[in-house]
């Protein structure tokens, strides 16, 4: 029941990015590596298996869920930048320009952008990929055994909270606490643990209202929104930010739902995140020059009036790819899951 959270979590960060309010997307980021922790080590424990065979199976499974619908938003954002021309499309984000050199266009095939702060290597045709690269690495990670049982994970838990103490007590700032893969080393490893937590039963933390996912989701929301009035804020948000996060997910896995939500109607909510996760970057741009004739990236009417008409635009071509594209290459990665067993 992931499917209704990863929407909301795309869409906190298609907001954050189109109305130049980056801390809303910055508070979603870490949750999704949660949930993305939680459900490989699932996959790999309870699907594939730690076999040569299973691993294979899993690496051509996670291809076939990223990259053809991801290359397809390439094609489409390069086309947008070579409509709205190189100007506009640098000062929209500095990073969508076209690749000139083999390496650029390796780097954009292969969404591997190999730095210490992914999020600052160009050109990147869908921004947000940056954090793509960090999931892939982990899904490695997870595939060669990183969470293969409960006492590696604890030490990987440990490791990867003694990062986060290190990058506080060294004074290394927010870039080193969020963009690095050893940033993210934490809530996959969070993601890992409560795996193992649920498998040996631990409860929910209980029904009542305060602790289901709709209120979690609204404080989840609400915290990012915070910091917008009071940017002070900001560092404390985004722990309290992690929290929820932990809370929501570790509520979701125990059971707890969304209402009267089917997880059928979940899936399909869920469907649209990961396109409205790459798609939100182009269509704002082509929305803000269809508007307006230039870039348009803030919070002012114009950003608001922008941000509107991408997350419409957004959802109509997100929902024609995932019925030409995802939807037949689902079939075949159900059929590549089956073989596992």
């Amino acid at each position: 029941m992931f499917g209704t959270l990863r929407t909301i979590l795309a869409l906190m960060v298609a907001a954050g990015h189109l109305t130049d309010q980056w801390q809303i997307g910055t508070y979603a980021v870490f949750a999704f590596y949660i949930i993305s922790g939680y459900l490989m080590t699932l996959i790999m424990h309870e699907s594939y298996g730690f076999t040569g065979a299973g691993r294979g199976r899993f690496a051509l499974n996670r291809f076939l869920r990223l990259y053809p619908m991801y290359w397809a938003v390439a094609i489409i954002s390069a086309l947008v930048i070579i409509w709205v021309g190189a100007d506009v499309a640098g000062a929209y984000n500095k990073l969508m320009y076209l690749p000139t050199t083999l390496n650029e266009f390796l780097t954009i095939a292969s969404m591997l952008y190999i730095e210490l702060f992914p999020n600052k290597v160009g050109p990147n045709l869908a921004p947000t990929t940056w954090a793509i690269t960090v999931e892939l690495f982990f899904y490695v990670a997870i595939c060669l055994g990183l969470s293969r049982n409960k006492t590696i994970v604890t030490v990987w838990l440990i490791a990867s909270s003694l990062y986060l103490i290190y990058v506080e007590v060294a004074g290394l700032g927010w870039a080193y606490k969020y963009f690095p893969v050893m940033a993210a080393s934490f809530p996959f490893s969070v993601g890992s643990m409560i795996y193992f937590l649920r498998k040996e039963g631990f409860p929910s933390l209980g029904s009542s209202l305060l602790w289901q996912p709709p209120v979690l989701a609204l404080l989840l929301v609400s915290n990012a929104v915070a910091v917008l009035v009071f940017p002070i804020y900001f560092l404390a948000g985004f722990y309290i930010s992690l929290l929820l996060s932990i809370v929501l997910c570790y509520q979701i896995v125990s059971g707890e739902g969304w209402g009267k939500l089917s997880a059928s109607a979940d899936k399909l909510i869920g469907d649209y995140s990961y396109p409205i996760y790459l798609l939100h970057w182009p269509i704002g741009l082509v929305m803000s020059y269809s508007l307006f004739g230039t870039a348009i990236l803030n919070p002012t009417g114009q950003g608001v009036l922008v941000l509107a008409c991408a997350l419409v635009a957004t959802f109509l071509v997100s929902h024609l790819l995932l019925v030409l594209i995802d939807r037949p290459i689902q079939k075949l990665r159900v059929a590549v899951k089956k073989s596992a067993y």
